[in-house]
């Protein structure tokens, strides 16, 4: 029928100029499922979670079989306070964010706040470290004391990452919109870092 084949005619011609009714003038029409910045972030996600698991996995089976646990120290659990509470106030920046619309001077100090406790985690991380040596519990100790170092250690330089992302973020602090398009991969990263964490010490816990 001439009306149909010159509808398809049409529709494969806008088609193949890339302005599909839909309007952004991607193929398939509505933008992209996901922005760039987004994507990398859960790919990054997905590799950091397999790392951990590996090492979790070897923990778990190294610990049980030798049958001894590491007393945490009261820094740890200190540590893991400071972490959630810098995750909570970067929540509370995106949450400000969201509903103003706009990078006020509260949503710049609670970022600050974020980034502050985030360098305090890492510094009592080395405390934590520091206060091990100093009672005899080094790297080679027994398995449990091993994983440790080895599992916060790997844990940290994903949290200097998160810190320096977290600091970059300043650096585009009058560029709104750029800022908010910025600020929710990173915030992902960042609460992911926490949760974690937390997961670690339960897998550090296994008896």
């Amino acid at each position: 029928m001439p009306f149909v084949k010159a509808s398809v005619q049409r529709t494969w011609d806008i088609a193949g100029q890339g302005k599909v009714p839909g309007g952004d003038g991607s193929p398939l029409g509505g933008g992209p499922l996901m922005p760039t910045g987004q994507l990398f972030v859960w790919l990054l996600i997905v590799g950091v979670t397999m790392l951990f698991a590996a090492l979790s996995s070897a923990a778990i089976v190294r610990i049980g079989i030798d049958g001894r646990t590491l007393s945490l120290p009261s820094t740890v659990w200190l540590n893991t306070i400071v972490l959630l509470v810098s995750s909570a106030a970067l929540g509370a920046v995106q949450w400000r964010v969201r509903v103003h619309r706009a990078v006020d001077a509260l949503a710049l100090r609670l970022l600050g706040v974020a980034v502050g406790l985030g360098l305090l985690f890492l510094v009592g991380q080395v405390a934590t470290w520091m206060g091990l040596v100093r009672a005899g519990i080094g790297l080679p100790s027994f398995p449990a004391a091993s994983f440790f170092y080895v599992l916060s250690a790997a844990h940290g330089l994903h949290v200097v990452g998160g810190v320096v992302a977290l600091l970059l973020l300043f650096a585009v602090r009058k560029r709104a919109l750029l800022f908010r398009h910025r600020l929710g991969p990173v915030a992902t990263y960042w609460h992911f870092m926490a949760l974690v964490w937390v997961g670690l010490l339960a897998v550090l816990q296994v008896r």
